[in-house]
């Protein structure tokens, strides 16, 4: 179910603060020597939070890190700054979820979206991610920064999570670069409609500026379109990887990397000029792949431009804005 973008909406959030408990691990380790900060860190940290930290390691992020107690090292001292961005943040999460819901046409209907604000291992800011069968977002506070940069983050990311409640994301593709196109450049999108003050290149780099990156995908614009096309129902990592990670990726060549974020958006405002949000954000994954598909497709026929080709008449044109 979804409401027409601007009306009413609840704004159920519940939010699972993991900071006092870091802080907690912080004044313990303050006395007790170095070689002893990883073991209290596993039993008064993690230990309270199983059920969390069994999501957080589905992939061995946290069990497998190399260096923990160089992390933890960098960690220490920084108790004040935590605890201020994490009272920070359940300010601005209310309004946030709130504002995301309407652009979207999450109803809420009672029921609450997931946040978890946590101390991490430096790995990422802020992520959406399958918690107790669902999508949760997750802010770690050691990785944030300016106010306005997070307020981006937090948008973004909870808009992943608003698209999982209306669409089950979860369930598509873990790493489809048709996926990726549609729910990325939604996410992107709405956070732009929401703050439309700001050039492109802040809204795909949450805050950061990127002049120049954002110049150099519009100078490779036909090459980027021709070869994303193609690899449109790819679904291996090392194909999405090449659009939408920071990696080197033999796939991607010398293509300005990331470049998938700024199609995803450049494709979902073409698609905004037929269907609203609430209703893009509602589309099943089969509708959503035939989307991109359709807008994808008259690159893909074209013949492979040669470097520093004019844009003129590829189905997905490159705004103006940001430069």
């Amino acid at each position: 179910m979804t409401v027409p973008a601007g009306e009413a909406v609840a704004s159920p959030l519940r939010v699972r603060d993991l900071v006092p408990d870091f802080l907690a691990y912080a004044s313990r380790a303050a006395h007790v020597p170095r070689q002893r900060w990883a073991e209290l860190w596993r039993t008064h940290y993690l230990a309270p939070h199983r059920d969390l930290y069994a999501a957080l390691d589905r992939r061995g992020d946290w069990s497998g890190v190399d260096d923990l107690e160089g992390v933890l090292e960098r960690l220490h001292g920084r108790e004040a700054v935590f605890a201020a961005r994490a009272e920070r943040l359940a300010a601005l999460l209310p309004a946030t979820v709130a504002g995301v819901g309407r652009a979207m046409g999450w109803p809420g209907d009672g029921d609450p979206l997931d946040c978890v604000l946590l101390v991490g291992l430096e790995q990422a800011n802020g992520w959406a991610d399958e918690f107790r069968g669902r999508f949760a977002l997750f802010l770690a506070v050691e990785r944030l920064g300016e106010p306005e940069h997070d307020e981006l983050l937090v948008r973004h990311e909870v808009a992943h999570v608003v698209h999982d409640r209306l669409a089950r994301i979860r369930d598509w593709p873990e790493h489809g670069v048709a996926h990726a196109l549609l729910t990325e450049g939604l996410a992107t999108q709405v956070t732009a409609e929401l703050d439309p003050r700001r050039p492109d290149d802040e809204y795909l780099w949450m805050g950061a500026t990127h002049r120049r990156w954002l110049a150099d995908c519009r100078r490779r614009w036909p090459e980027i379109l021709h070869r994303i096309a193609a690899d449109v129902d790819a679904t291996d990592l090392d194909r999405y990887a090449a659009w939408f990670l920071m990696r080197d990726s033999a796939h991607r060549g010398d293509l300005p990397r990331r470049c998938g974020y700024l199609v995803g958006l450049e494709l979902v405002r073409l698609l905004r000029e037929r269907h609203p949000l609430h209703e893009i954000a509602a589309w099943d994954l089969d509708r959503g792949r035939d989307e991109v598909r359709r807008v994808c497709a008259p690159c893909a026929r074209r013949p492979e431009p040669a470097p520093g080709a004019a844009s003129a008449g590829l189905a997905i044109p490159v705004r103006g804005a940001g430069g």
